[in-house]
């Protein structure tokens, strides 16, 4: 099992969306990735400072997750480029969703 390093910032604690277990919520901090993927993600809603929560992760395969009232399922591959601040489960600690 991967473990869950995670990188202090100016944003706090941030790690890959993969890294977050189910019920877990974040804010979606970076993107990284190629151009072709940034951009392709961006289109679907995935933006900094975007609340994202996931609903189902199983390793190897892909995880669930809510963002802006849609579930998505998104390689884990993909999801190791995600890069977020996390919550828990304890609820949402943020400024709000942008929408």
């Amino acid at each position: 099992m991967a473990s869950r390093s995670r990188i202090t910032g100016s944003y706090g604690d941030i790690l890959p969306l993969a890294f977050l277990r189910e019920g877990e919520e974040g804010e979606i901090v970076d993107l990284r990735g190629g151009r072709g993927l940034v951009q392709r993600l961006s289109e679907m809603g995935f933006t900094p400072g975007t609340k994202v929560r996931v609903l189902h992760s199983n390793q190897p395969g892909p995880v669930l997750i809510s963002i802006r009232d849609t579930r998505i399922a998104v390689g884990r591959g993909v999801a190791m480029k995600i890069m977020v601040n996390g919550f828990g489960s304890g609820g949402y600690r943020g400024g709000g969703e942008k929408r």
